[in-house]
């Protein structure tokens, strides 16, 4: 973890590098702000990173749809809030109302359905509120004390969720105030006091034809100090690059040119030689090869980018291009923008051909942004979407398949709480040394993730049954006689309500048995 905030300079040249979220100016402004304040001078910054992504994990049995909201710390590194550790833990679910059809489409159920989302989450997150101008004591996991100060950090999420956080139209920059049929020209970056600037002096209409703004709309962070909900927007590589630009712009707008330029069957026999080339690349370690070339319906994330890496050795520089961008958190900020012009330079061919007649697109536009949101919050893979997808593996979807289908939100909560407090068990036991040989690979609750695998532990004790009734033995013997109280205490009261049913049932043979010994015996 990274206690304070810090920057980072190549031993070469001295060139200034970003990596992780605490390198950022953003971390750097905020310490300042704080330390300006007596009162809050030489606390420890702990800024809260939010995550959320609606997602349905059922479809043949019924449409189950769920909003959760991940929560995530920006002082642990950029690889440990990737890797599935718990680094990003469940908080919430958020509502998700319904209306009959004849409202649904209504402004007055939309404009409910925008303010109820960032009125969740103001509530949600107002314990925290108080602890944003006055510091806290909290004990770390390095076992010292800090004074705390929390603060709303960036928020990660792709552009349809974006444009509801900024409270802006859709279509429109949620970074800056470039015209929606112009997003590539210069313009300001959007602010919370321009914003209400504007909303005090134009109507509804004007706000949104002119500036793109829905004024009627209070923005959750509206609520919390050095909070500014148009800078706190995270960049996104898997929808805006990986997804959006790649897969959903270049790759239709490469078959779209060769069927202008070609007729449709000399494009279908250029196509077919790229996927010729695609499945004859040669084995090599990290490069996912598609021996039936590009041809398959559903494309995930991992997909799209090994699909990037194969383009490359099959395409010219257009590919080449769009793999440096997406492979931007491992370019120093100085280059980025580099890559990024000659993007726009070489994507010229297609409005030149009349395939495209407009790049005002917000995936593509975003990457402008760039340079400016890796020097604010580091290597932008550490803010990615991809983190908070993965996590619906663990927290929503294997959860939802051990329920019995039956209300099963309340049954998920409890399954998540019970995983969270084993896995925290799992890891004092490490910290105590009261594992077997350290060995963390068989425990129950460890997670249904490959990645976590690693993460599981043995029961640290064994059953005995006795005539007096039943005891806990530590497996290990070299554990201290001290630590099996400690044991026995932190264990979960339904654990201990089913010993104490274990020992009443075994009371309850032997009485049976003494009453079955002496009515023989008479």
């Amino acid at each position: 973890m990274d206690y304070r905030p810090f920057r980072e300079y190549e031993s070469a040249t001295d060139g200034r590098q970003w990596e992780d979220f605490m390198s950022g100016d953003w971390a750097w402004k905020q310490a300042d702000i704080i330390s300006c304040d007596p009162t809050t001078h030489g606390s420890t910054f702990v800024p809260i990173i939010l995550g959320s992504a609606k997602m349905t994990v059922s479809v043949a049995t019924g449409q189950n749809d769920y909003y959760p909201l991940y929560l995530s710390i920006g002082n642990i590194r950029n690889k440990v809030r990737r890797a599935h550790r718990h680094g990003v833990v469940l908080i919430a679910f958020l509502a998700i109302p319904h209306m009959d059809k004849e409202h649904a489409s209504t402004d007055a159920f939309r404009h409910f359905r925008r303010q109820l989302f960032h009125a969740s989450l103001a509530y949600i997150l107002h314990n925290l509120k108080p602890a944003m101008s006055k510091p806290v004591v909290m004990w770390f996991g390095d076992g010292h004390y800090r004074r705390v100060v929390f603060g709303l950090g960036p928020y990660i999420a792709d552009y349809e969720e974006q444009v509801l956080l900024a409270c802006i139209v859709r279509g429109w920059c949620v970074k800056c105030l470039a015209m929606r049929q112009d997003l590539d020209s210069d313009a300001l970056y959007r602010s919370r006091e321009h914003a209400e600037a504007l909303i005090e002096e134009f109507d509804l209409k004007n706000l949104q034809d002119e500036y793109g703004i829905v004024g009627n709309l209070i923005p959750f962070t509206s609520g919390f100090p050095r909070a500014d909900i148009y800078e706190l927007i995270a960049p996104d590589i898997l929808h805006q690059i990986i997804k959006g630009t790649f897969k959903d712009h270049l790759v239709e707008w490469v078959e779209s040119y060769l069927k202008s330029v070609h007729s449709t069957t000399k494009a279908n026999a250029i196509l077919d030689d790229i996927d010729r080339r695609i499945a004859a690349i040669a084995p090599f370690t990290g490069l996912h090869r598609f021996p039936e070339g590009r041809h398959f319906k559903q494309w995930t994330g991992n997909d799209s980018k090994a699909l990037m890496k194969a383009s490359v050795s099959t395409c010219h520089q257009g590919a080449r291009t769009n793999w440096d961008c997406a492979n931007i958190p491992h370019f120093a900020g100085v280059h980025v923008p580099d890559t990024i012009n000659r993007f726009h330079e070489h994507r010229e061919i297609f409005r030149q051909s009349g395939t495209v007649q407009t790049f005002s697109l917000p995936c593509q536009h975003a990457m402008k942004h760039y340079p400016d949101l890796i020097r604010l919050f580091g290597a932008p893979n550490g803010l990615c979407t991809s983190i908070t997808e993965s996590k619906h593996i663990d927290a929503v979807k294997d959860p939802y398949r051990r329920t019995n289908r039956n209300k099963p939100l309340g049954q998920m909560l409890v399954i998540n709480q019970r995983l969270d407090k084993l896995a925290a068990s799992r890891r004092d036991f490490n910290r105590r040394r009261m594992l077997e040989n350290g060995d963390t690979s068989k425990a129950p609750g460890s997670g249904p993730r490959d990645e976590d695998a690693d993460e599981a532990v043995d029961s640290p004790m064994c059953w005995t049954h006795g005539l007096s009734g039943v005891h806990i033995r530590p497996r290990i013997s070299s554990v201290p006689l001290f630590t099996i109280d400690y044991v026995s205490r932190i264990l979960s009261i339904p654990f201990r309500f089913f010993l104490d049913y274990i020992i009443m049932v075994v009371e309850n043979f032997r009485a049976r048995s003494f009453h079955l010994s002496d009515f023989h015996s008479s």
